[in-house]
């Protein structure tokens, strides 16, 4: 299942902000975080096209997000 981290910088309270991310369908971890992002979440979706759907639409569609970025997660076998 495609999966990304997904790094937020927001315009408020970032604990406002990640009780609105744990209720977004697709995001399957949200967390409060300090340094140089105010939120990281967890992303799943069928496709990759839906983890791009859930991060454009619905993650930066959400009021006080004022900016993301993305980092899809590949799966490669343990050596």
């Amino acid at each position: 299942m495609p999966r990304a981290l997904v790094f937020i910088n927001t315009r408020s309270d970032n604990v406002d902000v990640v009780k609105s991310l744990e209720k977004v369908e697709g995001v399957s971890e949200a967390h409060s975080s300090r340094g140089m992002y105010d939120a990281v979440v967890m992303v799943q979706g069928e496709t990759f096209s839906d983890v791009k759907e859930i991060v454009a639409k619905r993650i930066r569609g959400l009021d006080n997000v004022k900016s993301t970025l993305t980092l899809t997660l590949v799966e490669s076998p343990m050596t």
